[in-house]
């Protein structure tokens, strides 16, 4: 399995970021792309806005004519007079419009002459039944329908705009070199231009944004000029570039944080490791991160039961199985430990002794016995010598006692001592009780020797010396 890092990690991270920034820089820029094809700063112009209110009234008064029943006795008797009666009356209300009533066959009732925009409107109104035409006049057309639904014919609301114009004069365009026009609607496609503002020359690179006179059949068009694509890609590439260097500085940090925090806690682990090998641990292993917590938690409990065990096997591999005061390993580091000492102007002392008659004990009453007689000679050892006291059991019946920092005229009245408080006897196994006696030899580590176990070699031949008495005695040699 190839091998990662978190600083790839932090790359993938980081690439994946910038590429999502830019998707959303180019999406952006697409959406302010499309805005702009209607302009935020034209809106709905005054122009529009007060040219759709007259509109507006002129159609409402036209359904108004349409539906009164003066009106409609003009349509259903085709009287000349109804007819002219109803038409001066409209006239004399609104003296700027021309009202004009139409049979459904486009048979002229009223007034006797048509503009050419009004016979236009004529020819579309009788194809849908309303509509609207215009130059710088607005004509308006409603349908007449009699109680029984059926069209009778229409009426046309022309009025003139006089102000078109100064209406167009304040249309307000995007910058100077901007054009716009004023167009109605002809035939097909194609459009006439009624009045016109601004740079014509920018109508042949770009396209118009229309906006709709609703109503009428004008509309406002508005070239604006090209902007270059650099320009307009500058911005949101010039956003991009900070943002990336945000996001990447953001990563740099948040990737060499969790770096330095794994660091400090693998430092951790590995000294929780070698605390382990050396058999110790520490109160606390203090970890940042909350992944290396619960882990930590499980090999430290592991850990505390591991060291019991070796502590445990150690301490057993230190202990004499029988006697349980300490074997001859023990005593072999003791005395090493206490022979590098001298040089430092410390005295220790040490006696050797040996129980009197273990071997008739043992043919005697057998090896339980005898096992039994080192066993309560240990125990009384350890109970009649001071807890500073090493005592060791170096084999069969011999034991040894250490008195560290200890001179050996104080250590012979420690060994009397001893002597005196040991037990008369002690029961071996039911039945059976034996007197409790030992002989022993002295002797003191002495800077003088060259190898650490000279102090030892006296003790053992002031022992021998003992034996030799009569036993049940204590011998010393000095260095």
């Amino acid at each position: 399995m190839p091998h990662t890092s978190i600083s790839r990690f932090g790359l993938i991270l980081a690439a994946a970021l910038l590429l999502l920034a830019g998707l959303v820089t180019s999406a952006m820029y697409l959406m302010r792309t499309q805005a702009q094809l209607v302009p935020e700063e034209l809106g709905k112009p005054v122009m529009a806005t007060q040219i759709e209110f007259l509109a507006d009234a002129m159609k409402r008064s036209a359904a108004r004519i349409a539906a009164h029943p003066q009106t409609l006795a003009c349509f259903t008797s085709a009287s000349p007079d109804v007819c002219q009666a109803q038409a001066a009356n409209l006239q004399a209300l609104n003296q700027d419009a021309t009202v004009l009533f139409v049979t459904e066959g486009q048979r002229q009732l009223l007034p006797g002459f048509l503009p050419g925009d009004t016979r236009r409107l004529l020819t579309r109104a009788g194809h849908g039944g309303s509509g609207a035409t215009a130059t710088f006049n607005l004509s308006l057309s409603h349908p007449v329908t009699g109680s029984d639904g059926k069209r009778l014919g229409y009426v046309i609301v022309e009025q003139s705009v006089p102000q078109l114009q100064a209406l167009f004069d304040t249309l307000p365009l995007p910058d100077a070199a901007a054009y716009a026009e004023l167009q109605q609607g002809g035939s097909g496609d194609a459009s006439m231009v009624l009045m016109r503002r601004g740079n014509q020359a920018i109508k042949r690179n770009t396209h118009p944004t229309l906006i709709a006179l609703a109503g009428t059949p004008w509309q406002i068009a508005v070239w604006r000029p090209a902007t270059p694509i650099i320009e307009s890609i500058a911005p949101y590439l010039l956003g991009w570039l900070v943002a990336s260097l945000i996001i990447a500085i953001l990563v740099a940090a948040t990737i060499l944080a969790i770096r330095n925090r794994v660091a400090d806690n693998l430092r951790t682990l590995v000294k929780f490791t070698n605390d382990l090998r050396q058999q110790r641990l520490r109160a606390d292993y203090p970890v940042s991160l909350s992944e290396f917590q619960m882990p930590l938690e499980t090999m430290l409990k592991l850990g505390k039961v591991m060291l019991g065990r070796q502590k445990e096997v150690s301490s057993q591999a230190r202990i004499d199985h029988l006697s349980q005061v300490n074997n001859r390993r023990s005593f072999d580091e003791k005395q090493k430990e206490l022979f590098a000492t001298l040089k430092d102007g410390w005295t220790h002392s040490l006696l050797i002794l040996d129980i009197d008659n273990f071997k008739q004990v043992n043919d005697t009453f057998g090896h339980e016995a005898g096992d039994q007689l080192i066993i309560k000679f240990g125990n009384a050892l350890k109970s009649c010598l001071r807890n500073s006291d090493f005592i060791a059991r170096l084999g069969g019946d011999e034991f040894c006692v250490v008195f560290p920092y200890t001179p050996l005229d104080r250590a012979q009245e420690l060994a009397e001592r001893l002597r005196d408080k040991m037990p008369e006897s002690v029961e071996l196994i039911p039945g059976v009780t034996q007197k409790l006696s030992w002989s022993g030899g002295m002797s003191e580590f002495s800077r003088a020797d060259r190898e650490e176990n000279e102090a030892l070699a006296r003790a053992d031949a002031a022992l021998l010396e003992a034996k030799r008495g009569g036993r049940n005695a204590t011998r010393i040699r000095a260095a």
